[in-house]
């Protein structure tokens, strides 16, 4: 058994170091290697220090753009174009000072199309040779401006980069892309069913898929390749609303694979649903006076809402030893505090690929800055915030890279899950929603359906009657006060989960939820689109039609 298990170790690691071995020279990590190793030994001024850390990052890119208007294709030029870039990261100093976190540092270059090692390699030594003029003259400047200050000496003490443990490790290249072709004749189908709407002015369906393969070179040791995937299929119309508003739907699959596709007659049955919406949200009546009380937040707007709370703000943020840090929130000084309702729990699953057998598109398995993040970090515990997402600045409670990093200042939990203690069947949430309406003595409440709460496409709104039961579509209205504590106030969740796939981020959560105090108000825009003086073409049958009946008589 022993010696069974000792050959199984001896094979793994000859693997291991054939892998690391085959990385090591590709041809782009030789070319970031060489240089960085040239560069680290040899850049030197008089009165700036000598850099103590360099990284290159390259992206090797390759996307295509397929776009279809009324039936036919748009698109100038639909092959595959390739992009490569190039960044520089150069710190002075050392880890424990070099002021990191207070500059928006890391540039990047264009690379030529083919793959000259010369020419790589002069673009990459121009844009170190500035890098590290630019970084030493901030680091002199930030060292002097600290003797004219006082510091809490707790955050003096604090350092600036955290140390970590270099990774050499392959993760792919270049997805490939296949089976664009075949969606030509898809879109100009799709495109074509507008053709009968001329009142619709303005509308498209396109695919976009941009691959990738992203590599990460530094003087600690750390060498990555990863590779990228993302395909987006849109279906988008607009038109100019009675009131002179501009109304427009937009629809978005993310995906990482061709296959995992709509079909086309799911596709052909969204198209025709976001045309027969668009023309019932122009007529729909305009919503009148003020509301405060429980709203059904359904489908894609939920995911949405979610997103737009905690992707971008449950990340630390490092208080200045320089500048004031006016509006920031610091949530690291709010752990162990209630956020939202107790029944409610939101875990970063950063390495979860799949869910209910689709792809998810915010998987990651090393973060911005080479760091593997957990399996899961629980953010928050029955509404209580437990962690936040870091990379490698250190802050008071958050010492050790955490993995999270997706850029220079940002952090991704790349997939978040909100769960929740309170759950009915799905088929019941309209009864639950009602119910709590009743309670208050509200004759109405309202469901929100559609995307995009948080980014300005407007939703859905149905206003439901609390003694019929029944539905009437409404707009004009906004939200006041729609921020994360608003689920403070969280009545019921549905009984099912499900994947919503956004641009490089995923979300799982309930199929619906009912949240308990959502403040609307009438959307009283002084400022109104003067409305088109020329009349749509399309629409405009009966002059030319008399046009050619003048022409007859003429005759």
């Amino acid at each position: 058994m022993l010696k069974k298990f000792l050959l199984s170790a001896a094979a793994l690691f000859f693997i291991l170091i054939t892998d690391a071995q085959e990385l090591r020279d590709n041809f782009y990590v030789k070319v970031l290697s060489q240089e960085l190793n040239r560069n680290i030994e040899q850049l030197r001024l008089p009165d700036l220090g000598k850099p103590f850390f360099i990284s290159y990052k390259l992206r090797n890119a390759v996307s295509q753009t397929i776009r279809a208007e009324r039936g036919r294709i748009v698109t100038p030029f639909y092959g595959p174009s390739e992009i490569k870039t190039a960044s520089v990261k150069l710190l002075v100093g050392d880890y424990h000072r070099n002021f990191d976190y207070l500059f928006d540092d890391g540039s990047y270059v264009m690379l030529p199309d083919e793959n000259n090692a010369d020419e790589f390699r002069r673009l990459l030594w121009l844009e170190t040779d500035r890098a590290y003029k630019m970084t030493a003259q901030q680091y002199n400047a930030t060292t002097a401006a600290l003797k004219r200050v006082t510091v809490d000496q707790k955050e003096l003490d604090l350092p600036d980069l955290a140390k970590i443990d270099p990774v050499v490790k392959d993760y792919g290249g270049l997805p490939a892309i296949s089976g664009a072709e075949r969606w030509k004749p898809l879109l100009e189908k799709l495109s074509a069913l507008f053709i009968a709407y001329p009142q619709i002015t303005s509308s498209a369906c396109y695919l976009a898929i941009n691959n990738g393969e992203e590599y990460l070179v530094s003087s600690e040791g750390s060498i990555v390749r990863k590779p990228v995937s993302q395909i987006t299929l849109t279906i988008s119309a607009s038109m100019q609303g009675k009131e002179g508003s501009n109304i427009f739907e937009t629809y978005n699959t993310y995906v990482t694979r061709m296959e995992e596709l709509p079909d086309y007659k799911t596709l052909e049955d969204t198209t025709r649903g976001l045309i027969r919406k668009i023309i019932e949200r122009d007529n729909a009546p305009q919503f009148e006076g003020s509301y405060l009380g429980p709203v059904l937040f359904e489908g894609a707007s939920l995911a949405d809402l979610i997103s737009g709370f905690f992707r971008y703000s449950l990340g630390v943020n490092r208080k200045s030893i320089l500048y004031p840090d006016n509006g920031t929130t610091f949530y690291e000084d709010k752990l162990g505090q209630k956020l939202i309702a107790s029944g409610l729990t939101l875990t970063a699953l950063p390495h979860l690929k799949t869910y209910e057998g689709r792809h998810t598109t915010g998987a990651f398995d090393i973060d911005y800055n080479g760091v593997i993040p957990p399996d899961s970090l629980v953010l928050i515990q029955n509404g209580v915030l437990k962690n936040l997402l870091n990379g490698r600045t250190p802050t008071q409670k958050f010492r050790a890279p955490g993995g999270f990093a997706a850029g220079e200042r940002g952090y991704s939990a790349g997939i978040l899950n909100l769960s929740a203690d309170v759950v009915v069947p799905l088929n019941n949430m309209k009864k639950e929603l009602v119910k709590a309406a009743r309670e208050e003595g509200l004759p109405y409440a309202y469901i929100v359906r559609g995307v995009n709460v948080s980014y300005g496409q407007v939703p859905y709104l149905y206003r439901v009657d609390t003694a019929t039961m029944k539905e009437e579509l409404l707009t004009g209205f906004k939200f006041t006060n729609l921020n994360m504590r608003s689920l403070r106030r969280f009545i019921a969740a549905a009984d099912q989960q499900h994947l919503w796939n956004q641009s490089l981020y995923s979300v799982i959560c309930p199929q619906s939820m009912i949240i308990g105090e959502i403040e609307l108000e009438a959307e009283n825009s002084v400022v109104k689109a003067k409305p088109i003086i020329v009349s749509n073409p399309l629409l405009d049958k009966e002059p030319e039609a008399a046009a050619r009946k003048s022409k007859v008589k003429k005759r």
